[in-house]
């Protein structure tokens, strides 16, 4: 199965390329253009889409069935460190090194 972030990146992708596609009938451009029309708006409202309906989603969040999926996607780092303290700032450049 797919992960959340999978679907919330596919699902505002094909709702753009269809409203783009929608879109574009109605503007007539040089048959050349057509293309990158298409193109541009299919990434200008997946975006503005997804942004959108991720705003919805944190007031109501069974909004997020309009990205595919009501989970948020969860991100952690890779090469994260152990925090075995109080949490303090600390530096990793070179010359902070013993």
């Amino acid at each position: 199965m797919p992960t959340p972030a999978i679907v919330r990146t596919i699902v505002p992708s094909i709702v753009g390329f269809v409203l783009a596609f929608l879109a574009s009938h109605g503007i007539h451009v040089s048959p050349d253009y057509q293309e990158y029309l298409v193109a541009g708006l299919t990434v200008a409202l997946g975006g503005v889409y997804y942004v959108a309906v991720s705003a919805l989603q944190t007031r109501w969040p069974f909004a997020g069935v309009l990205l595919g999926s009501t989970a948020r996607p969860i991100y952690e780092g890779r090469h994260r460190k152990a925090i075995t303290g109080p949490a303090t700032a600390t530096s990793d450049t070179p010359e902070d090194q013993p």
